[in-house]
């Protein structure tokens, strides 16, 4: 479907910039690729570094039999002990209101915050893991155009 409507800009090139056939079959692609590139491309990649270098050394274990989470190999908390907080990309609320919302192709980016009761605030990327897999219940949630960890 997409490559269909990437069609679109050969005849826009031609009836509204005015470019000839020939050079709008050379720039309406060329548009389509810039656009790709910095829509998708550029954004999609900078989410993606700044959950890498966040997560690069993060390490996590969860025993779920005894109801205990590992952080780092150092620090060891009752599951219940902790508050989870969700940070999702701003499409995921439409499955809570039903209301349409534009999918970006970092869509799928997020993280949780789990704060301790010392205090501590670690953000587990959704590369790391998902939330759901994990034996938790997530207080709230959060949503935001650009899910990445500050």
């Amino acid at each position: 479907m997409l490559p269909l409507l990437m069609l679109f800009s050969i005849p826009i090139a031609y009836y509204v910039k005015g470019y000839s056939w020939e050079e709008s079959l050379i720039v309406g692609p060329l548009f389509n690729f810039s656009a790709f590139i910095l829509l998708g491309c550029i954004p999609t990649f900078l989410i993606h570094r700044s959950h890498y270098i966040n997560n690069k050394d993060f390490s996590l274990f969860v025993d779920k039999i005894s109801g205990k989470i590992t952080i780092n190999e150092d620090k060891q908390y009752d599951i219940d002990s902790l508050e989870f907080i969700e940070h999702l990309a701003i499409s995921k609320k439409r499955q809570e209101d039903g209301k349409f919302r534009l999918i970006t192709p970092w869509s799928n980016y997020s993280y949780l915050k789990v704060i301790t009761p010392d205090n501590n605030q670690y953000k587990i990327s959704s590369n790391v893991v998902c939330s759901s897999e994990l034996p938790i219940r997530v207080h709230s949630r959060e949503y935001t155009l650009w899910p990445s960890i500050r």
